[in-house]
């Protein structure tokens, strides 16, 4: 045998130690790739879930995503626009310390000591919401400011494991970007209080009706309290929740060294004292947040950024809304307020004059269609539009056939809102009132109140008929005939026109109301004599033949035959340009309304808001014309210009001051004995001057009235154009005692005041039955030495109707019963 075989090796053996430290190494290695894979795909997970953070969580942006204020005519704040949040930024210079040291006292002690997480708390939190909530058995907040920031701008509450893990790489991500400092006033600035309030700004407004800075040490505790749970603590409906919220806030800050025993004391002793808001209170005359002013100026600022900043719509709203802009209006809440008192019309002034309007299913012409096919909805009952839609709008009131309003009333008609249309459809019916609208300027141009309607404002940004054209009626008439021929002096005070038709029926220009759908140039037309009329005719059939009349009387009295001779003195070219060009009514079209019907005796294709009349009004103080605005400047929050309207605001010398202050006496004899408005003077000692307007068919009423101090203009009618006449509104009334209540109201504490009487004008008397010059009696007119009544006109020395024309000037001054009979036009 060999010795090398007979000599055998011993084989080794492992020890246990070292297998498992051997295996301990695996697992290492094993658990190393493991976690390397699992944090390559957290970090994917949390690039890919923050990917939008750099503008959300962006703190510098964030200051520009605040309400806008509306500041009215004083620089007092009057109206905000917001859209989602209520926000108002302020800096953390002018947040109080004690507010400061409340929120960091109640939600993150150690605030300033934590690199935007608490570690210990933050653990805690997260195993517990993986072990669905087994640890502490309930979901726990364990954020710090830099956490409950995140959550607030991001909006990320999802209730998923992971949610904390997105917090706490974002709050770390926060705190390695920004101060404490930084983080802490936009926490200041955006955390929820209650309904759509966020931020100490806001809340301070809210809830005491003061800036933050004005907060007493109470007060900072009690707006701590509500951000811990809004519903919970809210002020106006569990107040004594959020006393006890606020005791426990102020202990805080007393154990933690903010505030002294004494202070703690003093703070917890006083009484939690709110002021009224529109949240706490509601306005009699609307439930909507916004007035008529506020939602003009919204539809105003959306046009203008646009326009004149070259934004887009979605960007000029945006930034309405989100922007923080300070918009300095013309609005005084004075005025506004009389005006919205005045329309709410608690005591009926302005007749309903109720009828029912058809409401067409335009999906269902009635010659295809039949009942069977209309979809109805199953909880109203009321008629859908094939894609679903209601067919009556939110106010509209239906009609039934049976007191149990179970039955509609159903029917065929013609759709009045597309005139050109002559098909006739399946329809139903509501019950509409009539309405009316009215603003007020002062000589500036400053709109300083306007009303859209009748009765309770219920929605914002809704029907605004102040800022819907209507036609003007005999309002027009001095605005373009009378101010030119004057001006042009072609005309004086007591100048005698002709009171005949412009055209006779043998001039074939002019169809009969029942031929007015005949083409008045075709052959079948013009070769026949039974379907034209003379025109214009007067308000009543009054006049017309042929016989001298004074200038000043027909104004008074609404002639139409005159206007239209006098229209035609200055020329239907210069009545456009005028109207249009220099008084900015922009409605007035260029070739529909390029007539003396349209420029003289209001029958436009479209006609003028109620701002455009008043403003054209304006111009009777002192010439001068000043475009209608509703704010002067925009700025940020900050005070840098976003817009200087002022830029785009025209002033012009529209008539000389002469012309205007003898329009305006001409137009004080409207409210005397023998105006259309006779009686319908404010009392007092502050002078009036007026002109009432009635459209041909009696679709719409107008009236422009002015003092020293304002310059109104109302309209009253129907959305859809009617009939008023047959409704029983037979004249324009209604409005001008609006308007008298209203100047009464506004004018009762303003001292006595006349129109200013500019150098140039010379009164004279004159005989009222010829216009010319007497040097005793008759009555008193106002002429320049230049353009005085010729010697034609004279025929007399003492103007034989002096003594009536006395006895009718006192009567219109003492407010005989002859003043106070129905109006004529």
């Amino acid at each position: 045998m060999n010795p090398k075989d007979a000599k055998k090796k011993k084989k080794k053996r492992r020890s246990i130690p070292v297998m498992i430290l051997r295996f301990i190494g695996c697992l290492f290695c094993v658990f190393v790739m493991l976690g390397s894979v699992a944090g390559v795909v957290l970090a994917m997970y949390i690039v890919q879930v923050t990917a939008d953070d750099g503008e959300v969580l962006d703190l510098d942006n964030q200051k520009n995503k605040q309400t806008t204020i509306i500041y009215d005519k004083n620089g007092d704040e009057y109206a905000t626009l917001t859209q989602g949040e209520n926000r108002i930024w302020r800096e953390l210079s002018a947040m109080p310390e004690d507010l400061q040291n409340a929120v960091i006292a109640i939600e993150d002690k150690d605030f300033y000591n934590e690199p935007g997480i608490n570690l210990k708390r933050t653990i805690g939190a997260a195993l517990n919401e993986f072990t669905d909530h087994a640890i502490y058995g309930e979901r726990q907040g364990a954020s710090t400011l830099e956490q409950q920031l995140v959550k607030n701008l991001t909006g990320d509450d999802d209730v998923d494991k992971m949610r904390k893990v997105r917090e706490i790489f974002r709050a770390l991500g926060l705190a390695n970007r920004y101060s404490k400092e930084t983080i802490l006033e936009a926490y200041l600035n955006t955390i929820p209080l209650t309904g759509i309030t966020c931020g100490m700004e806001a809340g301070a407004q809210e809830y005491f009706g003061k800036h933050v800075e004005d907060l007493t040490l109470s007060e900072c505790a009690v707006l701590a309290s509500i951000t811990n749970n809004p519903t919970v603590y809210n002020p106006f409906t569990n107040p004594e929740n959020l006393i006890t919220r606020r005791n426990h806030v102020l202990y805080q800050m007393y154990v933690q060294g903010y505030v002294t025993e004494e202070e703690y004391n003093s703070a917890r002793a006083e009484s939690i004292t709110l002021a009224e808001t529109s949240s706490a209170t509601e306005n009699s005359t609307r439930s909507s947040q916004n007035s008529y002013f506020t939602d003009a100026l919204y539809y105003e600022l959306l046009n203008d950024l646009q326009e004149k900043l070259n934004m887009t719509a979605d960007e000029a709203k945006s930034m309405i809304f989100n922007g923080g802009l300070r918009v300095y209006s013309t609005v005084d809440p004075e005025v506004q307020t009389a005006i919205e008192n005045a329309m709410y019309d608690a005591d009926g002034v302005i007749p309903a004059l109720e009828h029912e309007e058809a409401v067409c299913l335009r999906d269902y012409p009635a010659d295809t269609s039949s009942w069977d096919e209309v979809q109805f909805d199953e909880n109203t009952g009321l008629p859908l539009t094939k894609d679903g839609l209601a067919v009556y709008g939110v106010d509209d009131i239906p009609v039934y056939t049976d007191d149990e309003q179970t039955t509609l009333k159903m029917g065929v008609s013609t759709d009045d809102n597309y005139p050109n249309d002559d098909t006739e459809y399946l329809c139903v019916y509501e019950k509409v009132r009539t309405q009316a609208a009215v603003a007020t300027l002062d000589y500036d141009g400053n709109i300083l109140g306007i009303g859209g309607g009748v009765g309770e404002k219920k929605y914002d940004l809704g029907t605004n008929r102040a800022t819907i054209p209507h036609q003007t009626g005999s309002t027009m008439k001095p605005i373009g005939a009378y101010c030119l021929a004057l001006d042009y002096k072609l005309i004086n005070y007591s100048s005698q026109v002709l009171d005949s038709p412009f055209y006779s029926a043998a001039d074939k220009r002019v169809l009969k109301d029942e031929y007015s759908y005949m083409d008045p140039y075709s052959e079948a037309a013009q070769s026949r004599s039974d379907v034209w009329r003379s025109w214009p005719t007067n308000y009543g059939g009054a006049g017309g033949n042929g016989d001298p009349m004074l200038v000043y009387d027909a104004l008074r009295q609404s002639y139409n035959t005159v206007a239209v001779w006098v229209g035609n003195m200055v020329g239907v070219d210069f009545l456009y340009n005028f109207v249009h060009d220099t008084l900015e009514c922009t409605y007035i079209d260029a070739e529909a309304d390029m007539d003396l019907a349209p420029l003289v005796l209001g029958s436009q294709s479209r006609g003028m808001t109620v701002v455009q009349l008043a403003g054209a009004y304006s111009i009777f103080y002192d010439g001068t014309f000043t475009t209608p605005h509703y704010y002067t400047e925009i700025t940020d929050y900050l005070g840098n210009e976003v817009l200087d309207n002022t830029k785009y605001i025209n002033t012009i010398q529209a008539i000389d001051p002469t012309t205007a202050y003898i329009m305006n006496r001409m137009m004080t004899n409207v409210l005397k004995s023998g105006g259309t408005a006779r009686g319908m003077a404010p009392e007092g000692d502050i002078e009036a001057a007026a002109k009432t307007g009635t459209t041909s068919d009696y679709k719409d009423y107008t009236f422009a009235g002015m003092t020293p101090y304002y310059v109104t203009a109302l309209w009253w009618g129907c959305d859809k154009p009617t009939d008023m006449y047959a409704l029983g509104g037979k004249n324009g009334s209604p409005i001008q005692k609006v308007w008298k209540n209203l100047m009464e109201e506004l004018q009762a504490d303003k001292e006595a005041a006349e129109f200013p009487m500019p150098d140039g004008v010379v009164a004279k008397q004159f005989d009222t039955s010829t216009g010319a010059i007497v040097s005793s009696g008759g009555a008193t007119g106002y002429y320049t030495e230049d353009n005085l009544p010729d010697s034609s006109y004279t025929s007399s020395e003492v103007d034989p109707y002096a003594e009536l024309a006395q006895q009718a000037a006192e009567g219109a001054q003492s407010g005989d019963s002859a003043a106070t009979t129905t109006p004529t036009e």
